[in-house]
């Protein structure tokens, strides 16, 4: 997933021009001898501002070199230079890493996440490199690459999820690819920081937008236990109340769905008492209802879901089979026809229509709805009962 994200961060790599350093110069400068014939990245910006200021003789200062490197390395950890940059830095630089957190810190705050994330990114991986280097005593490597901070793998993690909430980025294909990574980070925080309180909190919610109701209410249980932020701990108290409703009512849809009606009724009409303008839960209330054969009580259910969704196709759907159920064909035909109009490609609800017209006697209208949902579903069991049905009238 690193590799999806890497390909949006090089992108940004128009920002950088690269400058070979002159051999007498490094010559006379034996701390950068490592760098001989090795491209130099500047910023093109602090290229074009210098050639302004010296007359189109373009400059620039080691300072300079250093941002434009971590810019790389936060863009391509696998650039050729990679290794000879952090180099550079550690052995030239005095607080890197806190300045690199520092700039990653106002790029967010003017809404610039692109290159914030490309920062955050940089101060993990240079933070791990350089632990590394520590650690080695003769051939060993004698401790892991996890660094002393979380700052820079949650921040990191921060600004992929606000690239790929930003509501007016319109690369789906870009959004997949920083929440995947994002969702990656912050389980690797949890697992290298256990008590670092914020991941948790934030990694409760793409648990719960993915539906994985159990795992989100785990990791807010687990954040109370070791946040001191009131403020962030109340709005997990009141989303754990949410996540223990949602829990109940994906339990009682599967019973409904597996034709456990009564039990699924049990437990989903005490959440219609504190959601009742929740149009799914409606949706299967009523299907548990016209499963148990009470097409009267189901039926407002269906209409409410419609009255809040209106493109609701299948609620259309089970309003005109309890109407059917009913012998009210009229209403059935109603609700048929404009589920059909919603999804004019399932076979199911042509197969519904065609019922009521062969219950009301219009036979070669029948005949073509099945013909029809016949070339969109070929062999489909209801199409064949109700063609033998027809078959039945017409001799």
């Amino acid at each position: 997933m690193a590799a999806e994200v890497e390909k949006y961060f090089k992108k940004t790599m128009d920002q950088i021009v690269f400058i070979n350093l002159n051999d007498n110069f490094v010559d006379k400068h034996p701390a950068l001898r490592f760098l001989k014939g090795i491209p130099i990245p500047v910023m093109l910006s602090v290229v074009e501002e210098e050639a302004k200021k010296n007359g189109g003789k373009g400059s620039f200062s080691p300072a300079a070199a250093a941002q434009a490197m971590v810019f790389v390395i936060g863009s391509d950890e696998n650039f050729p230079y990679a290794e000879q940059y952090k180099r550079f830095l550690k052995y030239n630089i005095k607080g890197l890493r806190m300045a690199i957190l520092s700039q990653g810190l106002d790029c967010a705050g003017v809404g610039d996440m692109m290159r914030a994330a490309i920062l955050f990114r940089a101060a993990d991986i240079y933070e791990r490199w350089e632990k590394t280097t520590e650690a080695i005593k003769g051939p060993m490597l004698i401790n892991s690459r996890t660094p002393e901070s979380a700052d820079a793998l949650f921040n990191y993690a921060r600004a992929c999820r606000d690239i790929y909430m930003d509501e007016n980025e319109e690369d789906e294909a870009k959004k997949v690819a920083f929440r995947e990574e994002s969702v990656r980070k912050f389980e690797q925080c949890i697992k290298e920081f256990p008590n670092f309180d914020q991941a948790y909190y934030f990694l409760g919610f793409f648990y719960m937008n993915k539906k994985r109701y159990e795992e989100a209410k785990e990791l807010w249980t687990k954040f109370l236990k070791i946040s001191g932020d009131q403020a962030m701990m109340d709005d997990v108290r009141e989303r754990m109340d949410q996540v223990d409703d949602l829990i109940l009512y994906e339990k009682g849809t599967l019973e409904v769905m597996n034709d456990r009606a009564t039990e699924g009724l049990a437990i989903l009409l005490p959440l219609y008492e504190k959601y009742k303008e929740w149009w799914n839960l409606l949706f299967f209330i009523g299907l548990a209802y016209r499963k148990l054969g009470e097409f009267e009580a189901a039926m407002p259910f269906f209409q409410e879901v419609i009255r809040l969704r209106p493109s609701q196709g299948d609620a259309c759907n089970e309003l005109g089979l309890c109407y059917a159920s009913l012998s009210d064909f009229d209403s059935a035909e109603k609700y048929f026809k404009k589920a059909a109009l919603l999804d004019d490609n399932d076979p199911e609800i042509l197969c519904n229509l065609a019922a009521v017209y062969i219950n009301t006697g219009r036979l070669e209208e029948a005949e073509n709805l099945l013909n029809e949902a016949e070339k969109l579903a070929p062999g489909e069991g209801i199409t064949s009962l109700w063609r033998a049905e027809l078959e039945k009238l017409k001799k």
